[in-house]
């Protein structure tokens, strides 16, 4: 590494660990005392201990991200790519992309900034060639903003960036990315005067949900202490006040009273003198249940997750959770699928170099539904798309192999490729009175047998 790069290291270190904000590292409870006077953003190791010890910290970052990408995420399509291309595709990205896009959005809403590196054969340090990779191993990597950062005064002026990993040996440690070979995602968008000391990056989550989180600890904390007094034991000891006033009285209490609780302790008994008595009190609290669940509603509230997924109690009264449910999905598409949708169309452009050589323009990125359907919906929904497909065939607008395609891409009816491939691929076999009936008969034989294994009217 030559002496300039060395200076520009040191200068992008200083920057992206903010010395010139911090003023000492502070503990979990510092954070959550001081929320209102810190950027809790620029305070990296407290949130990573906060984020490995508290569920509530750990389900605010990673339930959002793994529902964003249930089932996979998404779907690829494209008309100039077979379905074996496409399946490759698809296969490719599911196994080796996904959970590192999963791992960048984690990081961006921990910390409030996520960063994808693509690894290639070339010089990371030089522009990235996609052209240069067909049939190369390519490799994406996931860091936080304090693991790879830009060496420049603001994330948006940055050309170049260094990642920072002592686990990966001297060959992973100090490397020097070129920007064209690195895509972040920024967490929550603030104000300029906030960005301005965020270096460009967004906010972690966490700065909006301490105060309710701090609500919530304390409210435990408090029970925990009515618990500890909620039983009570009373001794009363005959002439108490008169042993006192002797030398050896308030020993000889003190002893009593040790004697008489190791024996309730250890033996489930107790021995008192005939004039001495022994009562137990029991306190109960009112208001602790309402109390509560305000506190856990405010919690929902700044999670934006709703009541059931947090604390895994559906909905009560009349409601049924699905405007709740709705909500949410609406703040997992806005937040999370539009923001990501950039640096997805970049790796699968990658893939694509990498696997055919070329970018696919007509390739198109369908996002899976958020919302789990009941196997009764489910099978609503493929009733309505074979009845589409079949209207489509019957107008002639799509052939038969190109409905067969479509149907086993949506895994609705399950093909063979010798099946695909012996299925017409025009409309000369078509008899549009016999396609009318319940009892489909095609000249194509293996068509019959696809279109008996449908349902349709």
């Amino acid at each position: 590494m030559t002496e300039e790069n060395k200076q520009q290291v040191e200068n992008g270190l200083a920057t992206a660990m903010g010395l010139n904000d911090l003023e000492g590292q502070m503990t979990q409870d510092i954070i959550i005392n001081n929320a209102t006077n810190n950027l809790l953003s620029l305070n990296f190791i407290p949130l990573a201990n906060t984020y490995k010890s508290n569920g509530f910290a750990k389900l605010a970052v990673d339930l959002p991200v793994s529902d964003c990408f249930r089932d996979g995420g998404f779907e690829l399509d494209s008309a100039t790519l077979s379905s074996d291309e496409l399946k490759e595709l698809q296969e490719i990205i599911e196994e080796k992309d996904i959970e590192i896009i999963k791992q960048c959005l984690r990081w961006g809403r921990l910390y409030g900034g996520g960063v994808i590196l693509c690894n290639t054969n070339q010089k990371a340090d030089t522009p990235f060639n996609p052209e240069t990779i067909y049939k190369k191993p390519v490799e994406f990597l996931a860091c936080d903003r304090w693991q790879c950062y830009p060496l420049a005064t603001s994330l948006y002026l940055a050309e170049q960036f260094l990642l920072q990993d002592n686990m990966m040996g001297e060959k992973g440690n100090n490397v020097i990315f070129d920007a064209s070979r690195v895509k972040t995602f920024s967490g929550e968008v603030q104000p300029y005067y906030i960005r301005n000391q965020l270096q460009g990056w967004g906010a972690s989550v966490f700065e909006s949900i301490i105060p309710q989180l701090n609500q919530y600890i304390k409210a435990n904390s408090v029970i925990l202490e009515l618990l500890d007094e909620a039983k009570i034991d009373i001794l009363k000891i005959f002439d108490m006040a008169s042993l006192l006033g002797s030398a050896e009285g308030e020993r000889l209490v003190k002893r009593r009273a040790e004697l008489f609780a190791l024996q309730k302790s250890y033996k489930n008994m107790g021995v008192m003198d005939s004039q001495d008595d022994y009562i137990q009190k029991t306190m109960t609290f009112s208001g602790l249940n309402e109390m509560l669940e305000k506190i856990f509603l405010l919690i929902c509230s700044s999670l934006r997750i709703p009541y059931s997924k947090v604390f895994g109690r559906g909905a009560s009264g009349f409601s049924s959770g699905e405007d709740d449910l709705e909500n949410y999905n609406a703040m997992i598409m806005s937040e999370l699928r539009v923001p990501v949708q950039p640096i997805v169309k970049w790796i699968v452009n990658i893939r694509c170099y990498q696997l055919f050589g070329r970018k696919v323009d007509d390739l198109t990125i369908n996002w899976k539904p958020l919302r789990v359907m009941t196997e009764k919906e489910k099978q609503e929904i493929d009733s309505g798309k074979i009845s589409s497909y079949m209207q489509l065939l019957q107008a002639r607008v799509m052939t038969p192999k190109q409905v067969a395609e479509k149907l086993n891409q949506e895994e609705i009816v399950a093909f063979s490729e010798e099946e695909l491939n012996e299925i017409d691929d025009s409309f000369e076999n078509i008899d549009d009175e016999l396609m009318k009936q319940e009892d489909i008969t095609v000249n194509n034989s293996l068509w019959q047998k696809a279109l008996g294994k449908l349902k349709w009217n």
